[in-house]
Formats: structure tokens, sequence, C-alpha cells
């Protein structure tokens, strides 16, 4: 147990729900959802690590991701005696095609940042929509004996809002859908287009540092995963981005959906694992298709080897509605 709550203590900075609010009643219901559902069968589709030396017991509870990513640390890497491989249970890192001549970031996020507004003024965002986005997450369920075993699950998101912020999400998972209601959201409502004003607004609302990219890759993903952005909207979200530390231009690249984009990545320590945060932008539309997170090094006693792909979001569509 005392490791149990070494690696507690060790992740307790890098817990996604951090700020938070718990539904209990719905966390208790994806729990539920969650341990029940039996995977696909097929094991290459569905990549399973079964434990069986030095069990850890770990209690189950709040949100799902932090169940998630409490999973894909102590069973999804190997600890201790464990042989598992961080390569077994990660999907691939994607792949990048960088030009040798290729302008810096910021100059790049610059240009399509121009493009999609045409010098257009600004415009409030959509009073609705309806979002479709997708993520992968790693699970684990533990039997009467001890033993535990860790299973890779997409989930699949559909998010309708409506005018006045409220709204339902449809959540996915091995062909079982249950849906939820949704109240105001703190990143509902009229989105400012102009990026200064867009920065402060974000700002605060989101309890993070948009100058850390851990904090603007939360950000983000809230903002992405609750409301459709306008052209004016989608340019601010790139600014933000532009304007992190050390962001780098990896290149163009075929993200987890099959669209072509252009990836854009920041490193940060802030959740104690040195972590690679990446954005994936289609340059046409500027909309931000995905956001992946991956562990570089290892990671001392966690034994962790980098690569390793822990967490990614994909966003599918975003249409809006009035």
């Amino acid at each position: 147990m005392r490791l149990t709550a070494q690696i507690r203590r060790t992740m307790a900075p890098a817990d996604p729900a951090e700020h938070c609010v718990v539904d209990q009643q719905r966390a208790d219901a994806d729990l539920r959802q969650i341990l029940s559902t039996s995977p696909p069968s097929s094991r290459e589709a569905v990549p399973r690590v079964g434990l069986r030396r030095r069990p850890l017991r770990i209690a189950v509870a709040g949100v799902a991701i932090t169940a998630a990513m409490i999973a894909t640390v102590v069973f999804g890497f190997g600890i201790g005696n464990s042989s598992t491989s961080a390569y077994a249970v990660t999907p691939p890192p994607l792949r990048y095609a960088r030009a040798t001549d290729a302008a810096p970031a910021a100059v790049l996020l610059q240009q399509i940042e121009g493009q999609i507004t045409d010098g257009r003024p600004s415009s409030p965002s959509p009073a609705g929509g309806r979002i479709h986005w997708k993520s992968w997450s790693l699970f684990t369920r533990e039997d009467t004996g001890g033993d535990a075993e860790s299973t890779l699950v997409p989930q699949d998101y559909v998010v309708t809002v409506h005018a006045d912020g409220t709204g339902t999400e449809q959540q996915t998972t091995h062909g079982r859908s249950e849906t939820y209601p949704l109240g105001r959201s703190r990143l509902g409502g009229a989105v400012p287009g102009d990026a200064g004003e867009f920065r402060a607004w974000l700002q605060s609302r989101s309890n993070v540092s948009l100058s850390d990219p851990k904090g603007a890759a939360r950000a983000a993903g809230d903002l992405l995963q609750r409301q459709v952005l306008g052209p004016q909207q989608r340019a601010a979200l790139l600014h933000v981005i532009g304007e992190l530390p050390g962001l780098t231009f990896d290149g163009k690249v075929v993200d987890r959906a099959g669209r072509d984009g252009e990836a854009f990545s920041a490193t940060s320590a802030g959740s104690g694992l040195p972590t690679r945060y990446t954005f994936i932008v289609d340059p046409a539309s500027g909309q931000v298709l995905g956001v992946e997170e991956t562990l570089t090094k290892t990671a001392g006693k966690l034994n962790v080897k980098g690569p390793a792909v822990i967490n990614y979001r994909t966003y599918l569509s975003a249409t809006p509605t009035r």
C-alpha cells in the first residue's frame, strides 16, 4: 500500500481533473459502464496487458479520466517486477514531415490566422452547435483475486449545446451509449474574437496558466469540447498557442482520423513528468484537429520509457446551430 500511496503523491500534479467539479452520480455511472463492458474480441484492436506480479489495489472513484491517468501510470507502463512495456499498451506516435526551410512555428500560425480571418471584423461565436470528438484512455479493472488488467478504451462523444449554454453529452464506450445533461459551462456564451480579449476571457475561466503548454492544452480542450468556434475565435486560439514558450513546428502530419494537418509542440514539466503537448492544426480552416500528450523521458521510479503517448483527443466536427 505504501507503493500505491507514493504513486498517487507523485502523480497528483498530473491529475487532468484537478480543477473539475465532480458529478458523482455521473462518475459512478461511467465507472460501472467501463468495468462491466467487455472490450472487442480482437486483441490487435484493443491491446490487453495482464499483470500477475505484485498486484496493486487502487480505489477507483471520481471522474473517469482521472482513473484513466492513474491506470496509465500504474498498470500501463511497468512498475517494480512487472515486465510490461510502455509500447505494449500505448498508441504509436504520429509521423511528421518537416521541411528544412520551414518558417518558425509562431510565424506559421500567424499566417494561418491571417488567412482564416482575411481582415474581416470580429463577430460573435455561434450560439449553439453539435460537437463530435473522440478520446483515447487506459482503464484498469481488478478481479477478486487481486489481479489487474489494463484495457485500451476509445471513447466517442457527441455534445449538443443550446443557445443558453446548456446541452447534452452522449458518451459511447465499446458500442454502449449513455446521454447526460450538461449545465451551463463557464466556457459557454459569447466568445471574443479579438486575440487580446480572447486570451483574457479564456484565462479568467480556465484556472490554468495559458503560458504553460499543459495549461494551454487543458484550456483548449475544455473549450473545443463545449463550444463551436467561428473563424475569429479559431484564430485567437491559434494566437494563444503561438505564444507558448519553446513552441516548435513538427511538420505536416496525418492525424488519427486520416486528415492532413500541421503539428506544433511545446514541452512542459508542469505535470511532474516531462511531457510534450502537440496541437494538430488544419492550415486551411484554422481548426485544432487534435491535442496529444507524449511523455518524452524515463520518469524515475515509474520506469516509463519515452516517447509514450499517454493521451490524445481528436476533434472530428463542430457544426453551428441557431
